[in-house]
């Protein structure tokens, strides 16, 4: 008897190495694929915003990359005694104005030099629900707890995205013709907007991404996060406790995964290899004056120096 689908998984015509540079923005399903390459030495970068859930704001940060566009003090709003940008995550707001400029545009140069020369760009939309700040009648990324009569929320619509999608594409690929797009919809579920609101603004990022993988299959690729949580694993217990986001069991297997469809085979071995020196190096001894410690001791030192020596880009120590 069969107890679950299976669900078959192009691999990418253009697949990952060791050597290449990856640029993660978008909602909290991308900083999980980042925490899970981050280990294994991979040069990444994830989300010089913060954190960021609608296609409209990734677009928008992501042309201010380009451009290393800088952020000015008028566009800085104060609340409850800090400055804020509706563009970045609160962890760049602060009582000093000055200070708070400062780090945005040390951030935004980071992500201009990175994304410049990146090999990949990975991009998980979560919501296609936006709120727009009235004041400005601009579309934010973060409301900092405003009030909330500030605001005003609407469904995005799909062909207006692709168009904002084309038009920021075009410029990338000026300033970095070899970049390869990976594209994931996140699987969490935003039921603050209900299930059903949540279910509609799913199926415009997904109308979204296959119309730009469809039109751009050499550098696009798809690699479905979202269909193996909610149609393979399709089960509670794959969630945190709050039954909306996947839990380490899912996000390890959705790793499995992405590692079998968007990786070299030189990188999966070592991939499996660098695990087994984690595994080790993580493991708290109840003895460290024993002679097993000892051995232990020259076990991850042995381990060490095969690593280097056989894969130079990294230093253990």
């Amino acid at each position: 008897m069969k107890l679950q689908l299976d669900y078959p998984i192009k691999p990418s015509t253009n697949l990952i190495n060791t050597s290449n540079s990856i640029v993660c923005i978008g909602s909290c399903f991308a900083e999980n694929i980042a925490e899970k390459l981050q280990p294994f030495q991979f040069k990444t970068l994830l989300n010089p915003n913060g954190i960021v859930f609608n296609p409209l704001a990734i677009f928008t940060q992501l042309n201010h990359y380009l451009v290393n566009n800088k952020i000015t003090p008028n566009e800085l709003i104060q609340h409850d005694g800090l400055w804020h940008s509706l563009l970045h995550h609160g962890s760049f707001s602060g009582a000093d104005k000055e200070q708070v400029i400062e780090k945005i545009n040390q951030s935004t140069l980071l992500a201009h030099n990175t994304l410049k020369n990146a090999d990949y760009l990975m991009i998980t939309f979560g919501s296609a629900w936006v709120y727009q700040y009235l004041p400005t009648k601009t579309f934010v990324s973060n409301n900092h707890k405003l009030d909330g009569n500030l605001f005003e929320k609407a469904l995005l619509i799909a062909t207006d995205l692709k168009t904002e999608f084309d038009l920021f594409y075009q410029k990338l690929k000026q300033v970095n013709p070899t970049i390869k797009l990976i594209f994931t919809v996140s699987p969490v579920r935003y039921i603050r907007d209900g299930l059903y609101e949540n279910n509609v603004s799913k199926a415009v990022l997904h109308q979204l991404v296959y119309n730009i993988v469809s039109e751009n299959k050499t550098d696009c690729y798809y690699f479905p996060a979202y269909e193996i949580v909610i149609d393979e694993l399709r089960d509670y217990r794959f969630y945190k406790q709050d039954l909306v986001h996947p839990n380490q069991l899912a996000i390890d297997y959705v790793w499995t995964k992405f590692i079998d469809a968007c990786m070299d085979e030189n990188t999966k071995q070592y991939i499996f290899e660098y695990e087994k020196y984690l595994l080790l190096v993580n493991h708290n001894p109840l003895h460290t004056e024993s002679l097993s410690y000892q051995k232990y001791l020259a076990q991850i030192v042995n381990l060490q120096q095969q690593l280097n020596t056989k894969y130079p880009f990294i230093n253990l120590k």
